[in-house]
């Protein structure tokens, strides 16, 4: 097992960021189960060439969606406070939570960017609707574990407020 982070959010110090120009355009709304085999390809594309990645298929992200809806990736899912992000009817990204059993916490379990779409705020955008929903039905805490060495997700997380608390 690799290597992560474990970070932490109080929601009450949560403050949304402003949108970029490129994330205006988009359309968020919360996952739905009938998304679950556009968020495996999605998967696949976001973490190819990333740390995440580890030469999955398709077949691997959509046993790892499942997982996920089964609560096997930290506790039960919150599809109504997870968001999806479309251009147009292209689903670009995608920020997956859930309630974290082991730590009595909502969890971010999981945000990825198109490849193309990569640097322009959407994981920004998502992570702020997110944690945005998560606040307005009265979740208290947010956590979030990230690969050691995942840069981008560690900077994303520390803009957004996020502290790191530990690595396991």
């Amino acid at each position: 097992m690799e290597e992560s982070h474990e970070y932490f959010l109080k929601l009450s110090d949560f403050r949304s960021l402003s949108l970029s120009e490129a994330t205006e355009s988009l359309v968020l709304r919360p996952a739905q189960l009938t998304d679950m085999p556009a968020l495996a390809e999605l998967m696949i594309d976001a973490y190819r060439g990333t740390i995440d990645y580890d030469g999955e298929t398709v077949e691997d992200a959509l046993d790892e969606v499942e997982a996920y809806l089964a609560g096997e990736r930290g506790g039960r899912p919150l599809l109504e406070e997870s968001r999806l992000a479309f251009a147009g009817d292209d689903l670009v990204g995608a920020c997956l939570t859930g309630l974290w059993d082991e730590r009595q916490s909502t969890l971010i379990t999981y945000i990825m960017t198109r490849a193309e779409w990569k640097g322009q705020g959407v994981a920004g955008y998502l992570l702020g609707a997110v944690l945005q929903a998560l606040k307005e039905k009265g979740y208290l805490e947010v956590r979030a574990a990230i690969t050691v060495g995942n840069v981008p997700s560690e900077r994303l997380f520390a803009r957004m407020g996020f502290q790191k608390v530990r690595t396991s």
